[in-house]
């Protein structure tokens, strides 16, 4: 519990290319959801109409609220997509995100302003993959304090920031690679020698991330898994297959060890789930 009310807790995590033509039909979930589109010009479902956003641009989904994404065709933008859910009194004291109008939930960033955004969100999505007793608490306190972020810059606190630590673009371009990979591990091992200097930017990751990228992909194979199950009606069987398991009981086994939860459990009731954590 914060002054807030309710500590907010994240429900799912990624960041994802989207294939030109690629489809992410209407759809709505129990809970909300901030996505920011970066790279290219994206199609975005909301409020009952699709609208054309450019880069940069800052959605934020109410629970219950459909919405959806299209890629057009020759564009290839980067969808940066958090589920997340809180108290109600903790939305009281961020009103910019209780606007019932959408339309007032769509914000436009400055380029410092989409760089402290993603920074933030490597924050949450590398404890997310971590196995420490401390993650779940620290995962919670980056997103509390991306929403204040988020909500001061609704607020048209154009200078409001809290300033993150350059990632180095080698580094950063590694971290895209590992989130790009989660479902093909065995590919990304090859890639990954192929790296000029990889042993020092494998050093750098460390330091910044906390943990090597073959570390990082196990996390991240799991958390695209919670994604599958939250976001399609693949069987277990196909969601181990997209994650790069090819026996099932393998891919349950590792999932209860990181979640703590089967994953047909945490597919039924995925707040309950995080909560336990």
């Amino acid at each position: 519990m914060t002054a807030f009310g309710c500590d907010p807790s994240v429900v799912s995590i990624r960041c994802l290319v989207a294939e030109p033509g690629a489809i992410y039909d209407w759809h709505q979930h129990a809970f909300e959801e901030f996505t920011l589109v970066t790279d290219d010009e994206a199609l975005i479902g909301y409020a009952g109409e699709k609208r054309l956003l450019k880069p940069n641009t800052l959605c934020m989904y109410r629970r219950a609220e459909r919405h959806g994404g299209w890629s057009p065709p020759k564009r290839a933008p980067r969808f940066w997509v958090l589920h997340f859910s809180a108290g109600e009194a903790f939305y009281r004291h961020v009103d910019q995100f209780m606007h019932s109008d959408p339309n007032r939930r769509i914000w436009r960033l400055s380029a410092d302003q989409a760089r402290d955004f993603r920074w933030f969100f490597m924050r949450i999505l590398n404890e997310r993959t971590k196995r420490q007793e401390q993650s779940f608490a620290a995962e919670s306190a980056w997103l509390h304090l991306l929403l204040i972020l988020v909500h001061r810059w609704a607020r048209g606190e154009t200078n409001a920031s809290l300033p993150p630590s350059e990632i180095p673009p080698d580094v950063e371009r590694l971290w895209h690679l590992v989130n790009f990979s989660v479902g093909t591990p065995g590919e990304f091992l090859k890639q990954i020698h192929s790296i000029p200097n990889y042993d020092s930017v494998r050093h750098s990751f460390r330091k910044v991330f906390g943990s090597s990228p073959r570390e990082m992909m196990q996390g991240l194979r799991i958390q695209q898994a919670k994604n599958l199950l939250l976001e399609t009606s693949l069987s277990i069987k196909e969601v181990s297959l997209r994650v790069g398991y090819f026996r099932q009981h393998e891919f349950t086994r590792a999932f209860h060890q990181q979640v703590g939860v089967a994953p047909t459990a945490w597919r039924v009731d995925p707040l309950r789930a995080t909560v336990i954590l």
